[in-house]
């Protein structure tokens, strides 16, 4: 059924409606994508060298604000977070038996080699960054940014974030209209994504690129130096992580199955529950 014959029947079928147009499902999961691949490359490129500088120098014996540490002088390895003078054990979830850390998502098959990694990593951000460009056309173009992101006033008072602060907090589902419409913390999240996460994403991993740090220099100005840039990469990637951490449990709470169809279908249905 396509997206026209869906919204014509907006008015005769009741409780359902086209929450997210073609474009918008298609950009979604692209992305998605993208970034479950990005994920994964990247943390195996971290693997290789797993600690974090500060500056534009890093190397094993200079100075670290963070690593993941191997203890083999005993008879089992024995793994640790170091994060300036705070250390965390992490012994059985990171490591493995030949003493060298590891952060990862899944294995790779059998043969997969550093090259095709960042092959797949760099393939993957171009993915990214073609599918954000284009989403915010869509945004722009079909002004769904206005309509649909963009808080309103009475949204930005203190009182109405709070609460809606509070609504999370006792994982509360929107009833009704409310339903229809984002809460100011989603479209605060996802305008802080789109426009300010992503945009320094892009701009921390360009700064890694010798050809285009040769272009453009003053990226180590920006981002105080190549490794300063990995470090913040690293930490704009676990912010993104985070979001989609609380993005899937917020789907949990206000119904996985209605808001994972909207999102692959378009139809979103309001069920008579939640107009009482």
């Amino acid at each position: 059924m396509t997206d026209q014959a869906i919204a014509q029947q907006d008015d005769t079928e009741a409780g359902w409606y086209l929450r997210f147009p073609l474009v918008t499902r298609l950009l979604h999961w692209t992305v998605a994508a993208s970034i479950f691949a990005l994920l994964w490359s990247g943390l195996w490129v971290f693997n290789i060298h797993p600690r974090l500088y500060w500056g534009d120098q890093g190397y094993f014996g200079a100075p670290a604000i963070a690593e993941i540490v191997a203890d083999t002088s005993g008879e089992e390895p024995r793994y640790a977070i170091h994060i300036g003078d705070l250390s965390m054990n992490v012994t059985g979830v990171m490591g493995r038996g030949s003493g060298q850390p590891y952060v990862r998502l899944f294995n790779y098959p059998q043969g997969f080699d550093f090259g095709g990694n960042r092959a797949l990593h760099f393939t993957a951000a171009w993915f990214l960054v073609l599918g954000w460009l284009y989403y915010v056309y869509h945004l722009l173009s079909s002004d769904r940014l206005r309509q649909t992101w963009l808080p309103t006033r009475a949204e930005m008072t203190l009182r109405h974030i709070w609460q809606d602060f509070v609504n999370h907090l006792k994982f509360r589902r929107a009833q009704g209209d409310e339903a229809r419409r984002y809460n100011i913390l989603q479209k605060l999240s996802y305008l802080t994504l789109m426009f300010l996460l992503f945009p320094l994403i892009f701009l921390t991993g360009l700064t890694m690129s010798n050809s285009i740090t040769t272009a453009w220099p003053f990226l180590f100005d920006l981002f105080g130096g190549r490794q300063s840039a990995r470090t913040l990469h690293f930490v704009f990637a676990s912010i993104t992580v985070l979001f989609i951490l609380i993005h899937l449990l917020q789907l949990l709470v206000v119904g996985f199955t209605n808001y994972m169809r909207s999102m692959i279908t378009g139809r979103f249905q309001i069920r008579a529950e939640d107009t009482q």
